[in-house]
């Protein structure tokens, strides 16, 4: 029996943002900077106090609201951390449509581009092609085998801004790729946003198309199961 996985991501990327802040909280307060803090902003923190280093940690220690506010601005931001929501996005996706003969699997950062002249070439081909990142378009986030062949590309985006604003040029970029070199394998554009309005447009832009399909984590596991029967 079909029962899609239901996540919400919005929760889950609040919910690590906040791990992270506690986080970089604790590590102030015992006076380690490491992978938690955001380097830049950290410097930036210490040069707008316009204190030493040193007493800008004596003052973290020593007031405890200080402390927890700086850690807001100097954590890593979790929506920056991408490539966890991407695997998880896959890894709930394979797990309900992994039953049925369709497997979904998350591919490592440049594992496979697609490039502008219509190859989807490995790391490995791209060095020994010589082929520059400039000649490609975004690496595909996880790659489908089983019942069916195919590449994903997978992005959560909520709210605008920064880097998430590329989300969607990205998935169209490919999209018109998709056409341009009449590919046929299955292309699945896994997005999961609050931007209703961008993500519509790309929809209705793109589909119905029998090989590009466009959806959230819920839908996409409807439409491989539906591939799979």
């Amino acid at each position: 029996m079909f029962s899609p996985t239901i996540l919400n991501f919005q929760d889950i990327r609040s919910k690590r943002q906040h791990f992270n802040d506690h986080a970089v909280y604790q590590d102030l307060k015992q006076k380690k900077i490491n992978k938690n803090v955001n380097m830049e902003a950290y410097k930036r923190t210490i040069n707008a106090s316009e204190i030493s280093e040193e007493h800008f940690l004596k003052k973290c220690q020593d007031d405890d609201v200080f402390a927890r506010v700086v850690s807001v601005g100097i954590s890593i931001k979790a929506s920056r951390q991408g490539s966890k929501d991407e695997n998880l996005q896959i890894m709930t996706v394979n797990e309900t449509v992994s039953k049925f003969g369709i497997n979904v699997k998350s591919l490592s950062k440049d594992a496979f581009r697609p490039t502008k002249s219509g190859e989807i070439l490995s790391k490995k081909e791209l060095t020994k092609q010589q082929v520059s990142k400039n000649d490609c378009y975004k690496s595909f986030d996880g790659i489908i085998n089983g019942k069916i062949n195919g590449w994903i590309f997978a992005k959560i985006v909520f709210g605008e801004g920064g880097h998430q604003d590329n989300v969607f040029e990205e998935a169209d970029a490919l999209c018109n790729w998709i056409i341009q070199y009449d590919k046929t394998e299955y292309f699945i554009i896994l997005i999961d946003t609050n931007l209703d309005a961008k993500f519509d447009a790309l929809r209705s832009k793109y589909q119905p198309r029998q090989n590009i399909f466009i959806g959230n984590h819920i839908t996409i596991q409807e439409l491989l199961f539906n591939l799979s029967q």
